[in-house]
């Protein structure tokens, strides 16, 4: 008879962890259909980066986002790692959509690199591994300009980027997006060896990259735009003259998080 009973706990047991397992993998992956086609990017062309990532959600069981970069998108500057704009920006969208609560943004950022440093492979490995829905390349010319990386060459390891990551990660959205703005130049001259400043950097990139068709956030425009109609000082937004303070971060994260809420290829309304 204890044998019988045994073999009857085991069987429900079973039975229990199958239903479970099986209950929680519906949750994730078998949103309702009519969720599904509302986010799904088959059925909205140029849809927000949100949506994208909710529809990912939905279809994965969750939603993973990386940035990629120098110092500027590792934090520097910052007092903790949520008060970044990768860590507001992923606070925000965690708030946004239920299926966005366990959102990830991983964060390669390396100080000092340049982006020919990003396409080294301790950089691009771990990137390749997660495999993130939604992937942002800070353009890293701080580092460009300071340490004399040419156009011609900022230009070729742009280009390698988006071919390595396009190529390796067809359903990952690319987004290229440009440093903040700096009062000074602690690590290099105001014109470097090519007699070129750190701005001509921020523009001549935004031009090859939007010449490219790819896409791209102004994060040095907009924060200027927004610190002039708040009546905003740069140097009050700044730790050092490059990196920016909790306050700065903060702006950036405001004037990229309607860039991340608006469908793609339409122009961001002002703050």
């Amino acid at each position: 008879m204890n044998k019988w009973k045994w073999l009857i706990w085991v069987a429900a047991g079973a039975l229990l962890f199958f239903y479970t397992r099986t209950d929680t993998k519906q949750d994730k992956v078998s949103a309702n259909p009519t969720d599904i086609q509302t986010y799904d990017p088959k059925y909205n062309p140029n849809q927000s980066l949100a949506d994208y990532l909710v529809f990912r959600s939905m279809m994965s069981g969750q939603a993973k986002m990386a940035v990629t970069g120098s110092s500027v998108t590792r934090g520097s500057g910052s007092s903790h790692q949520s008060k970044t704009w990768r860590g507001r920006i992923e606070a925000n969208l965690r708030n946004t959509n239920p299926a966005l609560r366990d959102l990830t943004i991983s964060n390669h950022g390396h100080s000092g690199y340049t982006s020919v440093r990003l396409l080294e492979d301790h950089v691009t490995a771990p990137i390749l591994q997660e495999q993130p829905d939604v992937l942002f390349i800070e353009t890293s010319v701080i580092n460009n300009h300071n340490k004399n990386v040419s156009l011609d060459d900022t230009f070729a390891s742009l280009n390698s980027l988006y071919k390595l990551y396009s190529d390796a990660l067809p359903e990952t959205r690319i987004v290229f997006l440009s440093p903040n703005p700096c009062t000074e130049n602690k690590f290099g001259p105001t014109l470097n060896q090519f007699g070129l400043k750190f701005t001509e950097y921020v523009e001549e990139t935004a031009d090859y990259i939007k010449k490219q068709g790819w896409n791209y956030f102004d994060t040095h425009g907009a924060m200027l735009y927004h610190m002039s109609s708040k009546n905003i000082t740069l140097p009050s937004t700044l730790k050092d003259g490059i990196h920016p303070n909790d306050r700065g971060y903060k702006i950036w994260a405001d004037v990229l998080w309607p860039f991340v809420q608006q469908k793609q290829g339409t122009t961001p309304s002002t703050m």
